[in-house]
């Protein structure tokens, strides 16, 4: 009788010892090759080999339905891949899940975003950026991307805005940037034809960085803009009209022509004279305007000025001896070529 009850002792023993192992032994076993698979998988998409990080994410997903960085390293896969309508479609599908870790949303956003992206759709990859930044306000990617996408939208007033916030949170100030994103701001409502616009936000990127020199020459270009436009009028004006001399139309749209122009002289002297080296950038201007206004012999000093910070400015030496060669002054103009 004791034999037998020993007999069962072991055999208990026994089936305990096989529940133990395969409750916690295989399961280890089979957790640490889902682990393996997915450390090669991710060393395989930095290494280029998409086929065989699309088959490790694959197979871990058959294994553990419940793996959500597996969907999300197989979207991205198929994106990277060319493929960002499937992308989306495998990622959307994580949206339905509950129970996300605060790290499984944040991933989740940021593939969404990237899918969307691919896909051309900036609205949507912007909407994606935005709720990353719902769940942590200082993520360095999602304002680093929504400078990227409203740059890329040609909206430069959010990029500037999205651009500050990064800089805040990465702690690294540059003023020059912002101040440029602003230019680019105003040169969007100049391109519109809201010149007036335009030049309040090109003052803007002066006070944000007074060294933003290329605000006087877009400041400049607008008041040319604006009397370019006035001059048509003053033509238009005459088209219909009846009598020996002008309309009266025609004075008042030629004067405005005239003041505007004259407003964007300054602008582009003191552009010269902060940047002598870049000056080839609006002497023509400068030259064309004077001699519209019928203000050309302040051309000489202008030119004058300008050489006293930049001695060797081969363009403002040639334009110069332009000048004194015009007046008839050729061996003076040759003198100082020479």
């Amino acid at each position: 009788m004791s034999s037998i009850i020993i007999t069962l002792l072991l055999l208990a023993i026994a089936a305990g010892v096989v529940i133990v192992y395969v409750l916690k032994y295989k399961p280890q076993k089979h957790r640490s090759n889902i682990k393996e698979l997915y450390s090669e998988g991710l060393d395989m998409i930095i290494n280029g080999n998409r086929r065989g990080a699309y088959q490790n994410f694959k197979s871990i997903i058959e294994k553990d339905t419940n793996n959500i960085n597996a969907y999300l390293r197989l979207g991205q896969v198929v994106r990277e891949g060319g493929n960002p309508e499937q992308a989306l479609k495998i990622h959307r599908g994580l949206n339905l899940r509950k129970g996300l870790t605060h790290y499984e949303q944040v991933e989740l956003y940021k593939n969404l975003s990237l899918d969307h992206y691919k896909r051309g759709n900036l609205e949507n990859a912007v909407e994606q950026s935005r709720n990353i930044l719902k769940i942590e306000k200082s993520s360095e990617w999602a304002l680093t991307h929504l400078v990227k996408y409203f740059r890329e939208m040609n909206d430069w007033s959010q990029a500037g805005e999205y651009l500050e916030m990064l800089q805040k949170v990465t702690q690294k100030p540059d003023i020059r940037k912002l101040a440029l994103f602003k230019i680019q701001e105003g040169r969007v409502f100049a391109k519109n034809g809201d010149f007036i616009q335009a030049r309040s936000i090109y003052e803007e990127a002066l006070n944000i960085d007074n060294d933003a020199i290329a605000a006087y020459y877009f400041i400049g270009k607008s008041y040319s803009q604006e009397s370019e436009g006035a001059y048509q009028k003053a033509v238009k004006a005459d088209e219909n009209y009846i009598g020996d001399e002008h309309s009266p139309q025609h004075k008042t749209n030629l004067d405005e022509a005239k003041q505007l122009l004259g407003k964007a002289i300054p602008m582009w002297i003191c552009y010269c004279e902060s940047r002598p080296q870049q000056a080839w950038m609006v002497i023509h201007l400068l030259k064309d305007a004077l001699f519209a206004l019928d203000r050309y012999p302040e051309m000489e000093n202008i030119l004058k000025t300008i050489l006293k910070n930049d001695s060797n400015n081969i363009e403002v030496i040639a334009s110069l001896a332009d000048i004194y060669a015009q007046r008839g002054e050729n061996s003076e103009a040759l003198e100082f070529i020479e």
